[in-house]
Parts: structure tokens; C-alpha cells; sequence
């Protein structure tokens, strides 16, 4: 299940993230059993560049197996702070054309369909990237500038 996680700092790395992660996967006693409540499988970062604004958001997208580690997850960090920012956790649904509801009607073509999932983006003119591993945004903003 894949869980994201909104407000990240902006000097945060994937290292930083998955450290985050698995502080709330360490294994937990239970009913006298030592077992670890899940494993992380993949960790991004995802940089949102609203030029409009002139505004920079970081998010993360965490894979975590199985779901119900996954959960617990969620439940145990949103809300928490991470260096030293409120961030939101929650789960993450990926958005397709597949899965739209008006792809049924009869009157719109695939191509008019997607004109009109860009339409409706609250902020049609932003621009997302992941990032690699070990870049923040300082290390970023100075690559940029030579």
C-alpha cells in the first residue's frame, strides 16, 4: 500500500523520509512476541514547482507492506512532526484516466477526456519531479544557479 506523506521540509532527503518511515515500523512486543510491524519497499520524494506563485512543495510516496503495517503507519505518524513541521500522512491514491467515471459517457473521446482532467486540476500550471536520492533543495537551488 502506498502512503503519502504531505509538508515535508524542504531540506528533506529520502534518507531523512525513510528514517521517518521506520521509526514507526521498528518491531513492537506483542502478546509477548517480538515482531516487526512491516517492511518499507520503496521511499520518493516528489517536488511540486508552482511557477505562479513562485511556491515549492515537497511530498513523499512510501510504499509499505502489508497494508495493515501500512495503516498503522498512518495512524501512529499523522499528525507528528518531522524536523520540526506538522506533516499530514495519509493513504495515496493514483489517479487514472481508467478509473474516471466520465470515461462511460458516449460524448467524450479519450483525447477531449484528458483535456478536461487537466481542466480540473486546481492548479493546472504546476510541474513534478522526483527526486534522487541524497538532493535536497539547497544542494538543488545551488546545482541550478553555475
Amino acid at each position: 500500500m502506498e502512503v503519502f506523506i504531505r509538508r515535508l521540509p524542504n531540506s528533506t532527503t529520502r534518507l531523512d523520509l525513510m528514517q521517518f518511515i521506520s521509526s514507526a515500523l521498528k518491531p513492537k512486543w506483542y502478546l509477548l512476541q517480538f515482531a516487526p510491524l512491516g517492511n518499507l519497499m520503496h521511499c520518493d520524494i516528489c517536488r511540486i514547482d508552482d511557477p505562479l506563485n513562485k511556491q515549492v512543495e515537497y511530498h513523499g510516496i512510501v510504499q509499505i507492506e502489508p497494508p495493515s503495517a501500512a495503516i498503522a503507519v498512518i495512524k501512529q505518524l499523522n499528525g507528528e512532526y518531522f524536523k520540526s513541521k506538522k506533516v499530514e500522512v495519509r493513504k495515496f491514491f493514483r489517479r487514472s484516466i481508467n478509473r474516471d467515471r466520465r470515461r462511460l459517457a458516449p460524448h467524450l473521446t479519450p483525447s477531449s477526456l484528458t483535456d478536461q482532467r487537466k481542466q480540473d486540476r486546481r492548479r493546472p500550471h504546476i510541474h513534478t519531479e522526483l527526486l534522487t536520492a541524497g538532493i535536497t533543495s539547497d544542494k538543488l537551488s545551488a546545482l541550478n544557479s553555475h
